[in-house]
């Protein structure tokens, strides 16, 4: 009997030992199953801030094409998430999405949407522009607090970032290209592909300085190099010069004036007194015609003569 009670002592000690031993290892389970779900949601939370990193790039990229195209602010930001497809994002028709072949660029991983608009601002000196997305985050609940906090700490890096409590949403503003370190299409120090698209005013108050030539396009394509200066031609009686090519809104002008007198005859005539003199151009459509007119007394006869030099400058005026 005593034996009987021993072995029903050492079958309950056993039988608790076994439980606190079941009890230790299911504990470890469920904390393993905490840390990987806690895990899988930092995954996805960086899985996401790389989602709207892309969604970023596509929004700068849509700003330089329409930059490069001469619209200016604010008509460079995108209105909606239709004007980025198919250019900038991949497209992902709805049926697509449904069947899970596709996620549109619009969607949370937690399966809310995302709204994008433009924004104008008023500045001092105008309209100021921007891209606004407002994300929807998931419910404030015991069941997705963690993954809640976990997604409102990571978008929150993002710059210009902001949460909206009572609503449950971060708002987040692309900003123009240039506040950034993207600048492809606009004025860089290289110079290489940035063409200005607009005057470039730089008050009154500064000025360009120690250029090695500047240069201006002309109405057919050609340029003019400013550091030449007036192009001069010395010319004869009757010969033509080609009028030169302009800027667009200016038009080719000369400016004659004598340069010298001398004989082309082969023998030799003397010639004194000299009035009555003057040089001119007469117009054509793609040329002028130089002239040079003065009387001369030769061997004690008025002679009107046109031998000589005379200096032709080209302009361009309005």
């Amino acid at each position: 009997m005593k034996r009987l009670q021993n072995q029903k002592g050492f079958g309950v000690a056993s039988l608790i030992g076994t439980l606190i031993a079941f009890g230790f290892v299911s504990y470890g389970i469920m904390q393993m199953g905490i840390e990987a779900q806690k895990t899988t949601i930092y995954l996805k939370s960086k899985n996401f801030y790389e989602q709207l990193d892309v969604i970023k790039e596509a929004l700068l990229a849509y700003q330089v094409d329409h930059i490069a195209a001469g619209e200016i602010d604010p008509n460079i930001f995108a209105p909606n998430w239709a004007a980025l497809t198919p250019d900038y994002l991949p497209a992902c028709p709805t049926t697509d999405n449904q069947n899970g072949k596709c996620r549109k660029a619009e969607h949370t991983l937690w399966g809310t949407t995302m709204t994008l608009k433009q924004v104008n601002l008023p500045t001092s000196t105008g309209i100021r522009g921007m891209n606004q997305l407002t994300i929807p985050l998931p419910p404030v609940t015991e069941a997705f607090k963690f993954e809640h906090d976990v997604h409102v700490a990571m978008l929150l890096k993002l710059p210009f970032a902001h949460f909206n409590k009572p609503a449950n949403t971060i708002t987040w503003q692309v900003r123009q290209v240039g506040e950034e370190l993207q600048h492809d299409g606009l004025v860089r120090r290289t110079g290489d592909n940035s063409t200005l698209i607009g005057d470039w005013d730089v008050g009154g108050d500064f000025a360009i300085t120690n250029t090695r030539d500047v240069t201006v396009r002309n109405s057919d394509g050609s340029q003019r190099s400013l550091t030449v200066g007036i192009p001069s031609v010395i010319a004869k009686h009757n010969e033509r010069i080609d009028k030169p090519a302009c800027p667009s809104g200016l038009s080719p002008s000369i400016t004659t004036s004598i340069k010298g007198f001398f004989n082309e005859t082969n023998v030799p005539i003397a010639f004194n007194n000299i009035g009555a003199l003057r040089s001119y151009a007469t117009e054509n459509s793609t040329y002028w015609t130089i002239k040079l007119d003065y009387w001369a007394d030769v061997q004690g006869v008025k002679t009107l003569l046109h031998d000589g030099e005379v200096l032709a400058e080209l302009r361009c005026i309005p």
